[in-house]
C-alpha cells in the first residue's frame, strides 16, 4: 500500500479528524471534495474498504510507537502480513553531513501524519459509508394476504392492493421519481403532480400517469396484463427497458389496455365490458341484464374459484342482481333460482351451474 503515501498534498490531518469524529461540517465537505476530485482516490478508497471489510480495528490513541503495530494489524487484515511498514518520505537536503537524514515531518508534529495515514487505512469503512460507497436501496413492500390492503403512499396517493398481490416502492418515494412495482392487482388513486409522473411497473409493462384513478391487473398465472381507467388519462406500454419494440396506447375513462404475454410488444385498446372490474376494491358485485357466461366469468375472477356452465346454451341466460360482501355459495344460490338451474360443487372446490335453462327462452 505504499501508494497511499505518494501524495504529499493529501489532507492527512483532515482525514484523521474525520475518523476521530472531530471534523466540522465544513471540514467534512472539504474532505468529500478532495476524495471525489480524482479517480485514483476513489480506487484507493475501494481497495482500502475491501481490506477493512475483511477485518480491522482503529486504535483509540496513536503515538509514534503505535504506528508499526497498527500497520502490521492492517497488513494482516489486507492479506499483506509480510509487508513491512511503509517508510516515511524523505526530503532531499543540501550540504548535510554524511549519515544524517532529515524527516519530512514537522518538529511540532512528529507522528501526526503517520498516525493519520494509518487511521486512513484502517478506518476507511466509515468514510466510504458516509460519503462514496453506494448504499443498498431500501424498499417498502405492501403484501396483501387473503384480504386486500389499503395503503397511502408518501405523496398522498392511495393504493388498494388486492389479495395475494404485492406492491413495492423505494423508501425515498416522492423525493424524485414516483415509481412502484406491482405483482397481482391494485387500484390506484394518484395525486396529481405534473412535474413528477407516476409509473407502475408490472410484468414487463409500464403504466404512466400524472394524476388519475385506474386499475392494474397483472397476475403471473394469467396470459395478459390489463389496465382499466376510471378518471384521467393513462399511457400504457411494454416496459422499454425489457422490450425493444414498443407499441403504447393512450387510455381515457371507460377504456382498458391489454398486453398479451405471448405478444409483449403489442398494446391494444378496448372498451371496458365488465362493469365489475373494481368489484374486489368496492366489495360489491352489480349485474344488469348480463349473460350467464359473463356472470360466471366475473364470479371466477372475483372469488378466485372456478364457476362453469354445464352446457354452452346456458350462456344465453340473463341475470340482474346486486351483491355486497356476499359469499360465493350465496350468490350462486340466487343466480341458480333466477335461471332455473342447480349448483353442484366438485371435489376440487369449483362450482357448476346445470339445469333446463332460462324459463323466459
Amino acid at each position: 500500500m505504499p501508494h497511499l503515501f505518494a501524495d504529499p498534498e493529501a489532507p492527512w490531518e483532515l482525514l484523521a479528524k474525520h475518523l476521530a469524529g472531530e471534523a466540522t461540517a465544513d471540514e467534512q465537505a472539504e474532505l468529500h471534495q478532495w476524495l471525489t476530485a480524482a479517480p485514483s482516490r476513489l480506487r484507493l478508497l475501494t481497495d482500502a474498504t475491501r481490506a477493512w471489510e475483511r477485518g480491522g480495528h482503529v486504535a483509540e490513541v496513536f503515538t509514534e510507537a503505535d504506528v508499526e503495530p497498527a500497520w502490521q494489524r492492517f497488513s494482516a487484515a489486507a492479506g499483506l502480513a509480510s509487508a513491512p511498514a511503509p517508510a516515511p518520505v524523505r526530503a532531499p537536503v543540501e550540504a548535510e553531513p554524511a549519515g544524517r537524514v532529515v524527516s519530512m515531518w514537522s518538529p511540532a508534529q512528529p507522528w501526526m501524519r503517520v498516525a493519520a495515514a494509518v487511521l486512513l487505512l484502517v478506518g476507511f469503512w466509515a468514510l466510504a459509508r458516509n460519503f462514496l460507497l453506494p448504499r443498498a436501496a431500501e424498499t417498502v413492500t405492501v403484501a396483501a394476504g387473503p384480504q386486500r390492503q389499503l395503503s397511502t403512499l408518501p405523496d398522498g396517493s392511495k393504493v388498494w392492493v388486492n389479495r395475494n398481490s404485492t406492491l413495492s416502492y423505494a423508501a425515498d418515494f416522492g423525493q424524485g421519481s414516483r415509481t412502484v412495482q406491482l405483482k397481482g392487482e391494485a387500484f390506484f388513486e394518484v395525486q396529481k403532480d405534473p412535474s413528477r409522473p407516476f409509473t407502475v411497473l408490472a410484468a414487463d409493462t409500464r403504466t404512466r400517469v400524472l394524476g388519475t384513478s385506474f386499475n392494474v391487473r397483472a397476475y403471473a398465472t394469467e396470459d395478459s396484463v390489463e389496465v382499466s381507467v376510471v378518471t384521467g388519462r393513462v399511457a400504457f406500454s411494454p416496459d422499454h427497458q425489457k422490450v425493444a419494440v414498443q407499441d403504447s396506447v393512450l387510455l381515457t375513462p371507460g377504456l382498458r389496455g391489454v398486453i398479451r404475454r405471448a405478444a409483449p410488444a403489442l398494446a391494444t385498446q378496448q372498451r371496458i365490458t365488465d362493469p365489475n372490474f373494481r368489484a374486489w376494491q368496492q366489495d360489491e358485485l352489480v349485474f344488469e341484464n348480463q349473460s350467464l357466461h359473463q356472470v360466471a366469468r366475473t364470479l371466477t375472477r372475483y372469488y378466485g374459484t372456478p364457476v362453469e356452465l354445464s352446457r354452452p346454451e346456458l350462456a344465453n341466460c340473463r341475470f340482474t342482481g346486486t351483491f355486497r360482501q356476499a359469499q360465493l355459495p350465496q350468490v350462486l344460490r340466487v343466480v341458480s333460482l333466477s335461471a332455473n338451474l342447480s349448483v353442484t360443487q366438485s371435489a376440487q372446490g369449483g362450482y357448476t351451474l346445470d339445469g333446463p335453462g332460462c324459463p323466459s327462452l
